[in-house]
């Protein structure tokens, strides 16, 4: 199983469960990097976790966070 999928899946709806407030990732595969935030979590269930707001950027552009977090420089991920 590639580590990303980790990142995406147990990983990403655990931290929504548990109410991280901003869930950032670098995906090399796709070149984009996500700030995830606004977790919620539907009834019960922490399988249904998730974030509602993703903000995507192309890597190389700079990736807005929420305050009072610096804008995130994405080309040191690039790996040119």
């Amino acid at each position: 199983m590639p580590h990303f999928f980790s990142d995406t899946g147990p990983k990403f709806r655990t931290y929504a469960a548990a109410g991280i407030p901003v869930y950032v990732l670098i995906d090399r595969h796709t070149k984009t990097a996500h700030c995830y935030t606004d977790p919620v979590l539907p009834g019960d269930d922490p399988t249904e976790a998730c974030y509602q707001t993703d903000e995507k950027v192309n890597l190389g552009d700079p990736l807005p966070l929420p305050a009072p977090y610096p804008t995130l420089d994405t080309a040191p991920f690039r790996g040119d």
